[in-house]
């Protein structure tokens, strides 16, 4: 019991977290947001399905529906950040660029999101 309770409020951190990135982006404006993702050497309309995920994802987490899926795509996010921006800044940065540190930890927690069976699940198969 007290390792589902502690499953789910890592769960809802978790959402937390994609959640108020993915409102940071349109707060900023999607079009300065486009730019960053240019400057960095991505398609600049991938700035849309990213933030798209981070708050569609985030609510899911938050609000414990369609958990997998969101997680698997929120794990996507973040294999995609280290590996195309993260990486070459090292695991704690270096020149005044955050490293990946903080990504691994989020692609680890929503690997592990993703890779956990529900209770309804269980319930189905039995």
């Amino acid at each position: 019991m007290a390792e589902e309770k502690a499953f789910v409020a890592l769960r809802i951190v978790t959402g937390i977290i994609f959640l108020v990135h993915g409102v940071s982006k349109l707060q900023k404006g999607m079009t300065v947001v486009m730019s960053s993702f240019g400057d960095l050497g991505l398609p600049t309309w991938l700035a849309y399905p990213v933030m798209a995920i981070e708050v569609i994802g985030g609510l899911a987490l938050i609000l414990g529906v369609g958990i997998r899926v969101a997680a698997w795509g929120l794990a996507v996010i973040m294999a995609g950040a280290i590996a195309t921006v993260k990486w070459k800044h090292g695991f704690l940065g270096s020149g005044g660029q955050n490293g990946y540190e903080f990504n691994l930890i989020l692609l680890a927690v929503t690997v592990c999101v993703g890779l956990k069976k529900q209770k309804r699940d269980r319930v189905e198969r039995m």
